[in-house]
């Protein structure tokens, strides 16, 4: 017999929209205009680490992964400082702490730098934890700082066979074929996570340039890129970027993740070219990032999965 009911308590879904509310009233108060953009577009991301549902009823169209791209394209066109709260959807991500259809909380600020947009997603966190805890500390830490701590030798000192092997010595994995990069975000979510201060929000800054995704390199050091993520009970929440404006350079990441997913036979995704027009067009210097809604309310009311802070989750949507 199926299960109709909810899988989150009314108790929680009124929490939910409590913090909701909250978060409008944080952007509000900040004069950030609240906007919509489609679920269902005609491009979705290339990176290789992200699968897309398929809509296929008249032409193709993929259910966004994250509402990045389109929320782009406004900024490029003269809107101010945006925000949106709505749906996103990923393949194959599901358990305690994934549902495939989840909420995102994103936002976009023109002119920030990489201390200010870390600093207002801190606020914001702390804002929607404020009734789970009075007090929590906040540690920000560099990427390569915090690998150091929980590895006990440095990732920048280490040729790419040293760190594959750190990934075999682990005995985690049945069988070994990743890339370098997939072999670094494994020792980060298997050994660095377990490792972080449970009782503080952690925000990691500076990411490896391998890592930058859509953020811009330092200006400093090209090593590294202006994009963080915050963490809380070893649970990421948000992951934020100093956002790369360089139309060509998106191109050769967005080329490079076609490149991984043919090695990998992995479906190919076209690049979205109202997004590189955008870029052309010119994108205002921004700094943008997104928060893990689910997430964040499951911490916020001591819940072990997401289900019981969604009101029907995968199994019985």
């Amino acid at each position: 017999m199926s299960n109709w009911r909810p899988t989150a308590s009314l108790q929680n879904l009124q929490q939910r929209a409590e913090l909701l509310n909250r978060t409008r009233d944080f952007f509000s108060q900040r004069n950030v205009l609240e906007v919509e953009t489609p679920l269902a577009c005609s491009h979705t991301v290339t990176e290789p680490n992200i699968d897309s549902y398929k809509i296929t009823a008249d032409e193709l169209r993929y259910l966004q992964t994250s509402p990045e791209y389109a929320m782009k394209r406004l900024l490029a066109a003269g809107a101010p400082d945006i925000f949106q709260i709505c749906k996103s959807f990923r393949v194959g991500e599901q358990g305690a702490l994934h549902n495939p259809e989840f909420t995102i909380i994103e936002w976009y600020r023109h002119g920030f730098c990489l201390q200010q947009i870390m600093r207002e997603t801190v606020d914001l966190i702390l804002e929607l934890l404020s009734d789970e805890c009075a007090s929590i500390n906040i540690e920000y830490i560099s990427y390569y700082d915090l690998t150091e701590k929980a590895l006990g030798v440095s990732l920048q000192s280490l040729s790419c066979g040293e760190i594959k092997d750190l990934v075999r010595q682990s005995n985690l994995m049945q069988q070994f074929d990743m890339s370098l990069a997939q072999c670094i975000d494994f020792l980060f979510s298997h050994k660095v996570q377990p490792s972080m201060n449970a009782r503080s929000v952690t925000v990691v800054f500076h990411y490896p340039a391998a890592q930058a995704a859509l953020s811009k390199l330092d200006d400093k050091n090209q090593a590294i890129a202006d994009r963080f993520e915050v963490f809380y009970k070893g649970i990421e929440l948000a992951n934020g970027y100093v956002e790369l404006l360089d139309p060509e350079q998106q191109i050769k990441r967005f080329e490079n993740d076609q490149l991984i997913r043919k090695t990998h036979d992995l479906t190919k995704v076209e690049i979205d070219q109202r997004l590189i027009e955008a870029l052309e067009q010119g994108l205002p210097k921004c700094a943008g990032v997104a928060v893990g809604f689910d997430r964040v309310m499951m911490l916020a009311v001591g819940a072990s999965s997401l289900a019981e802070v969604i009101s029907f989750d995968w199994s019985n949507a």
